[in-house]
C-alpha cells in the first residue's frame, strides 16, 4: 500500500514538473537594450542594460529556479529566486530584468552586464535545457534597442525605439469606426444600408410564406380531390386550379353548403300548411260576450 502512494506521489510530482517545465518553455527574450542614458529607469531611479522577457503563452509562467546567462559554458550563471511573486508572468505579459551586475539590488537584478557579440541565454530550470538565445549586437548605438519584430517570435531588428513592458509592433492603423466616420460622415450610408437589409428580409419573407401558403393549398386539394367528395366539389377544386380569385372560393364555397344540405341529418319539413273550417255562431274576434262582466246568477229553491 505504501509503496502505491510513493509511486502516485511520484507520479504526480513528474506531472507537475513536466507542466512547469512545458510551461517555462512559453518564454521568449523579447528586447534588450546595451547603453541606456535616457531611456527607462529602475526602481533607484538608475538607468542601466535590460532585457525584456514575454510570455507567450495563455497562462501564468513562474520563472523562477530559471537562469538567465550570457556565458553558455555557465548556464547557472544567474538564477531567478524562488518565493517572489514578481517571478509569476501572467499571460501575453512582459518581464524587464536589469542586466547592470548588481544582483544585490532585487530579484530582477542580474549578477552579469550585456557585452556585445556575447550570447543572453535564457535556461529551464533544469539548468540544461536552453529555452531561448540571442546574440547582442555591437552596431547599437545610445538608448537604441534590439528587440522581435513580433511578440515572442519573429526575426530580430534594431528598433527605431524602445518598448519596455509593451508590444513591440504598436498598431496604429486607422480603426473601422475611423474609416466610417471618413466615408460617411453624415450616415446616409449607413442608413440606407439599414434599410436595404430591412427591405430585403421582408422580401425575403415574403416570397417564402407564399410558397408555404402555396405548398398548403395544393396539399388540402389533393386531400380533397382523393376523398369521398361529391362530384360537384371535385369540379370546383378541379376548376380552383385554372382559375383564381373570387369566383373560384365562392364555387368552392356553395359546393361545399350543396354538400351540406344533401347530408343533412335532421328530419325534412313538406313545407304543407292544413287549414281546417269551423262552423260557430258568432265571431270570436267580435263577439262581446268575452268583454262584459256577467251577474252573478241566485239559485232560489
Amino acid at each position: 500500500m505504501k509503496s502505491i502512494k510513493s509511486l502516485v506521489v511520484l507520479g504526480l510530482l513528474l506531472v507537475s514538473l513536466g507542466a512547469a517545465a512545458q510551461q517555462q518553455s512559453a518564454m521568449r527574450i523579447n528586447e534588450l537594450i546595451v547603453t541606456n542614458t535616457e531611456d527607462l529607469q529602475d526602481e533607484f531611479g538608475e538607468h542601466g542594460q535590460w532585457v525584456e522577457l514575454f510570455n507567450s503563452s495563455y497562462g501564468t509562467v513562474d520563472i523562477s529556479g530559471c537562469y538567465l546567462t550570457n556565458d553558455p559554458n555557465n548556464l547557472k550563471k544567474y538564477m531567478f529566486p524562488k518565493g517572489d511573486l514578481i517571478t509569476k508572468i501572467k499571460p501575453r505579459q512582459f518581464v524587464i530584468i536589469w542586466a547592470d551586475d548588481n544582483q544585490h539590488k532585487g530579484t530582477l537584478y542580474t549578477n552579469f552586464t550585456l557585452t556585445p557579440g556575447e550570447e543572453l541565454l535564457f535556461v529551464g530550470g533544469d539548468g540544461k535545457t536552453i529555452i531561448d538565445r540571442v546574440t547582442v549586437p555591437g552596431n547599437l548605438e545610445e538608448n537604441q534597442s534590439y528587440a522581435r519584430k513580433t511578440d515572442g517570435n519573429g526575426e530580430w531588428h534594431v528598433a527605431t525605439s524602445t518598448t519596455p513592458r509593451a508590444a513591440n509592433v504598436t498598431h496604429t492603423e486607422e480603426t473601422k469606426s475611423q474609416k466610417m466616420a471618413r466615408i460617411d460622415p453624415y450616415g446616409w450610408i449607413m442608413a440606407l444600408t439599414a434599410m436595404s437589409v430591412v427591405f430585403s428580409a421582408l422580401v425575403i419573407l415574403y416570397l417564402i410564406f407564399k410558397q408555404i401558403g402555396k405548398a398548403s393549398i395544393k396539399r388540402s386539394r389533393k386531400k380533397t380531390a382523393s376523398s369521398n367528395a361529391p362530384e360537384a366539389v371535385k369540379a370546383a377544386v378541379a376548376a380552383s386550379e385554372e382559375a383564381t380569385g373570387g369566383e373560384t372560393y365562392a364555387a368552392i364555397a356553395m359546393a361545399l353548403h350543396l354538400f351540406r344540405e344533401e347530408n343533412d341529418t335532421h328530419d325534412e319539413e313538406s313545407f304543407v300548411v292544413t287549414l281546417n273550417h269551423t262552423d260557430r255562431t258568432y265571431s270570436p274576434w267580435s263577439s262581446k260576450i268575452y268583454s262584459l262582466r256577467q251577474l252573478p246568477q241566485i239559485n232560489r229553491k
